[in-house]
């Protein structure tokens, strides 16, 4: 039976949401008579030295369980904190943010309620696959739970964060149109670059590469399917490339993305999937790796499969 539950809380995600689902979620938790302790995120990175914080203050198995309430960041940086520290906690996640993409793929937008009786009450938790990522440049590593994306959705995610109005869309209940609008804005910063991959040790060159997307699940930026082929469940690393873009290139991609689901159709796409990939980039390139805006660098990188739990 479940003793106690650690949440950790982003309450400025969603412009606030966090907040109004944290107090949610306690209520719920009262209601189940389960004690709680809740942990506030302040700034980038928080989530991960708290994560840290609890499981060395003495978190116990079975008994306790750890709850993550904000946007897809915060539960990227609990992730990495335990896969980084080898620790097989299973996570329960409350989605609060503004692109909510694990949970789009993952938790089917159950309820809170739903998702605190499920934490509460399952005997096991459930083994999905995630990827993990080695960069040579800056030498740093870390986990994949959504996306890593170089090129054109690293501009468009950060073009989105930017936004003037972001802020006062996300409190309206609307922040998924941050993206929307972010494309559009970004249209004119396309940059091309060249790719070297390898994938399950075959060589691919890809020329003029406008966007280079690495999903675990179809989803980017509140509920756009990128990878229209891309299966959570399935361990594999699909790999998603937009090239040789014009504007004639542009008219033909963003209705298939958008509307008809058929990007895998176009001349200006190319897909890879496999086990283990490396890949080389010739420039520096804005990233991003699930939703978190990444250095611009020469990236190269060793991808591979990894796992982790969540109670679903």
């Amino acid at each position: 039976m479940t003793e106690r539950v650690h949440i950790i809380c982003h309450r400025e995600s969603g412009g606030g949401k966090g907040k109004k689902v944290l107090f949610e979620a306690q209520r719920i938790l009262t209601g189940f008579n389960v004690d709680y302790l809740t942990y506030y995120t302040d700034y980038a990175t928080h989530a991960y030295s708290l994560t840290q914080s609890i499981v060395m203050r003495g978190h116990k198995p079975y008994t306790h369980k750890l709850l993550v309430i904000g946007g897809d960041g915060t539960l990227h940086e609990v992730v990495n904190a335990l896969h980084q520290s080898n620790l097989n906690i299973p996570l329960t996640y409350i989605p609060a943010g503004t692109g909510n993409d694990f949970n789009r793929a993952w938790q089917n937008n159950k309820s809170i309620r739903e998702i605190i009786e499920t934490m509460i009450y399952a005997r096991t938790a459930v083994k999905i696959p995630i990827f993990t990522y080695e960069e040579s440049v800056t030498q740093s590593s870390g986990v994949i739970l959504n996306s890593m994306g170089f090129g054109f959705d690293a501009e468009t995610n950060y073009a989105a964060s930017r936004l003037p109005f972001g802020n006062f869309l996300k409190k309206l209940g609307l922040g998924s149109l941050t993206y929307f609008f972010a494309i559009f804005t970004t249209l004119n910063k396309i940059k091309s670059f060249d790719v070297e991959l390898l994938v399950d040790n075959k060589p691919i060159q890809i020329q003029n590469c406008n966007l280079l997307s690495i999903m675990n699940n179809p989803f980017f930026g509140g509920g756009i399917r990128l990878d229209n082929l891309c299966e959570p469940d399935k361990a594999e690393i699909s790999i998603l490339a937009v090239h040789d873009i014009t504007a004639k290139g542009v008219i033909d991609l963003l209705p298939r993305i958008l509307v008809t689901q058929t990007q895998h159709e176009s001349p200006y796409t190319s897909r890879y999937t496999g086990q283990n990939i490396q890949i080389r980039l010739n420039k520096s390139i804005r990233g991003q790796v699930d939703g978190e805006d990444l250095t611009s660098i020469e990236a190269d990188l060793t991808l591979g499969l990894s796992e982790f739990y969540f109670y679903l």
